[in-house]
């Protein structure tokens, strides 16, 4: 349900701007309102893991699992970007760099452009974007069978935008281990796309 309102929320808003049914003066402060709403729901997502006292001897008892997700993602991410990249033309360290950036689309966007050429860049952009979004309609679904899984789609916005609704979908539990992945793989994006960027044709 949280999904489904999220994406017509989404689908409003870009019918709304695209028929100019919006105030300029409103669209000034959509970031700061955008920012203000996500720091809230991030607030309630701490405040949630607060209250159960033993939460972070849970997550930490999973010891190697905390590791072995989100360089897992990474890995998956960068390798199957790099083969589908390959297949759709391009050179296979520009798909990987794409998909290294696992979700954190305004990064990749500047990183690969900067790098790869501004038509990378808007790639990156979209892809990054894309998964975001996909995240927040599949993680509801996936995170019924699989909780691990679902944090690892999110990947580097399990950190941020898409805490909530693994916070929402899992437990307190998932939510601290989206949370430390999440925050894993966004401290990881900069230095893979560097990395990669060396071994550029």
């Amino acid at each position: 349900m949280a999904a489904a309102l999220a994406l017509i929320s989404l689908t409003l808003g870009i019918l709304l701007s695209r028929l100019n049914l919006i105030p300029q003066p409103l669209l000034g402060y959509a970031d700061r309102l955008s920012f203000a709403a996500l720091c809230w729901m991030v607030f309630a997502v701490g405040v949630m893991i607060g209250t159960q006292r033993n939460i972070w001897r849970k997550v930490m008892h999973q010891r190697w699992k905390l590791i072995l997700l989100p360089v897992g993602t990474i890995l998956s991410s960068t390798l199957i970007a790099a083969f589908v990249g390959k297949l759709m033309g391009m050179s296979m360290t520009t798909g990987a760099a794409i998909g290294s950036a696992c979700g954190w689309y305004s990064l990749s966007g500047v990183a690969v452009a900067k790098i790869w050429g501004a038509e990378a860049g808007l790639l990156a952009f979209t892809v990054n974007f894309l998964r975001e979004i996909i995240s927040f309609g599949l993680v509801p679904i996936i995170a019924k069978q699989w909780k691990l899984a679902a944090i690892a789609l999110c990947g580097a916005t399990a950190a941020d935008t898409t805490l909530p609704v693994i916070a929402k979908s899992t437990n307190p539990e998932g939510a601290l281990t989206g949370l430390i992945s999440g925050g894993i793989i966004t401290a990881s994006v900069p230095f893979a796309i560097a990395l990669l960027s060396s071994l550029a044709d």
